[in-house]
């Protein structure tokens, strides 16, 4: 039995020894590799994909109720289906996507009760992060953000609603990674990626957004006026009333902002210039 266990010992350590003449390139100098770096090009495919996804969401490009395939996405973007499937899955995972019987995905439709229920969390969640960005704020921040609100005034002067929403989005954020609350930016993320094909839809398809804009450049000032104060409490009620305001303008169109673009004129997520959304897989 000790023979046989020694044998056994042996031939490890001999494999070992092969293996590691091999990871070293030979029998030359050098020690073990210190890293896997495994696979590297299809992680990044598949992280690749799930951001571009996830920024025509968060951007409007993809409109509620759309529907989306992983042939057709796959197309587009100019990968592989699986990487596509995997993204979808976690977007499916985060809310933002339903997946279908056919098995087709379709971006989350909004209802009424959802449209409700969304903007009392994000008043309640994004006040938070509000009241904790005035206590990190210094005068470089409060700089960005009054910056950030100008860029937002020049696009409703210009009439450009897409580069009002850059705006806009890029002043939030800026806000609220200034709280310094990993957790609490995470749960923002995710209530954003529902409410981005809701509320650039909303932009596209009502009349007259532009009133909306300006009013949310005022909040934006009350609330960069009480970073200044060092007021946490109206920091918090000036994103709140923003966020309000917001879904009194909204709350009342929420079918017809519901429906998808025509076929023709539908925003695509943009690859190699192929369609990305349609009815079949």
């Amino acid at each position: 039995m000790i023979c046989d266990l020694n044998l056994h010992a042996a031939n490890f350590v001999l494999s070992l020894q092969g293996i590691k003449r091999a990871s070293c390139g030979g029998g030359g100098s050098g020690g073990w590799m210190k890293a896997d770096l495994g696979q590297i090009e299809s992680a990044t495919i598949q992280t690749q994909v799930y951001q571009r996804l996830r920024e025509a969401l968060f951007t409007g490009l993809l409109a509620p109720g759309e529907s989306l395939t992983i042939r057709n996405l796959a197309a587009s973007l100019g990968t592989s289906p699986m990487p596509v499937r995997e993204a979808l899955q976690r977007l499916v995972a985060e809310h933002a996507l339903v997946q279908m019987p056919n098995r087709t995905f379709r971006v989350t439709p909004f209802t009424p009760e959802m449209f409700r229920e969304l903007m009392r969390i994000r008043m309640a969640v994004e006040g938070l992060a509000a009241a904790q960005a005035v206590r990190h704020a210094t005068p470089q921040r409060l700089a960005r953000l009054s910056s950030l609100n100008a860029e937002m005034i020049r696009g409703v002067e210009a009439g450009s609603p897409a580069r009002i929403m850059t705006a806009n989005r890029e002043f939030h954020f800026t806000l609220y990674e200034q709280a310094e609350m990993a957790q609490l930016m995470d749960i923002i993320n995710g209530l954003w990626l529902r409410a981005g094909p809701y509320l650039m839809n909303a932009h596209r398809k009502l009349t007259d957004p532009l009133p909306f804009f300006r009013a949310g450049t005022l909040f934006h000032q009350r609330l960069i006026a009480a970073c200044e104060a060092g007021a946490p409490h109206a920091a918090s009620r000036a994103i709140a009333c923003d966020i309000w305001h917001s879904a009194r303008y909204f709350r009342r169109n929420v079918d017809l902002i519901n429906e998808p673009e025509a076929e023709e004129t539908a925003p695509k997520v943009k690859g190699r210039g192929r369609r990305t959304a349609g009815n079949e897989q």
